[in-house]
């Protein structure tokens, strides 16, 4: 069987998802409405859907884009997750043939803008994606009308879409995240564990997932419960 115009070996978009960015791990004050709609996704692709996610650094944004692709992959739907950052420096043209994709997720778009290039090459997928009657999602740290875009009808495009904003999380909610990490992980963890993070490590709720995960890697290999002189033991140790 001939390669597809994505194959791996033509374009550089190898990007290994966090197997627990999932819906379920998601912790929102206020977003319920546009977790339901990232949801039915699935069921929506017979027509064009575009979604703009804008917020704080750690409010979630890479958190729902890669939660989207994990959740479409079972269904056997095609869908990419592309993080500007990585991206900013590599030719443009990497966004070429996505539109045969059913969800394309653009991560940090504002890391590209202000580049020509790159914002035709934006224009010109959005344009194929709707035309094509396929999702778009797209994440940056504030609102359309505020990223300075110079290409006037891709700043039309980014904003013709549904728009929201996601808020940042309050320490509770981030106990809550804590618990909902580790139970994806098959982990316990106390609400004693989940204060002592909270005041013995950064509180960024990306730097606490890492954590998590090593928390559950030094568990296993030792064969201990994580308690707080445990998770003492690991921090002295990082």
């Amino acid at each position: 069987m001939n390669p597809s115009p994505l194959h791996p070996t033509q374009r550089p978009l190898d990007i290994v998802l966090r197997p627990h960015a999932t819906f379920d791990t998601f912790v929102s004050p206020k977003d319920n409405e546009l977790v339901f709609l990232l949801k039915e996704l699935q069921q929506a692709l017979a027509e064009p859907r575009q979604y703009f996610l804008w917020g704080s650094a750690q409010s979630g944004k890479t958190h729902l884009l890669q939660a989207i692709c994990n959740h479409l992959a079972p269904a056997d739907l095609r869908a990419v997750f592309l993080p500007m950052k990585e991206f900013a420096a590599q030719d443009p043209n990497l966004l070429n043939d996505l539109q045969l994709l059913d969800v394309v997720c653009i991560d940090d778009v504002d890391c590209v803008l202000g580049d020509a290039d790159w914002e035709r090459a934006l224009f010109r997928i959005i344009n194929d994606m709707w035309l094509g009657n396929k999702s778009l999602v797209v994440s940056a740290s504030c609102k359309p009308a505020d990223l300075g875009i110079r290409l006037p009808d891709l700043a039309s495009r980014l904003a013709g879409g549904l728009v929201y904003c996601l808020s940042g999380l309050t320490d509770e909610q981030k106990r809550v995240a804590i618990r909902l990490h580790a139970e994806a992980r098959g982990l316990e963890i106390s609400p004693e564990v989940c204060s002592y993070l909270l005041r013995h490590y950064p509180r960024e709720l990306q730097k606490l997932v890492e954590l998590i995960d090593k928390l559950d890697k030094y568990s296993l290999a030792l064969q201990r419960k994580i308690t707080v002189p445990f998770v003492r033991s690991v921090l002295a140790g990082i």
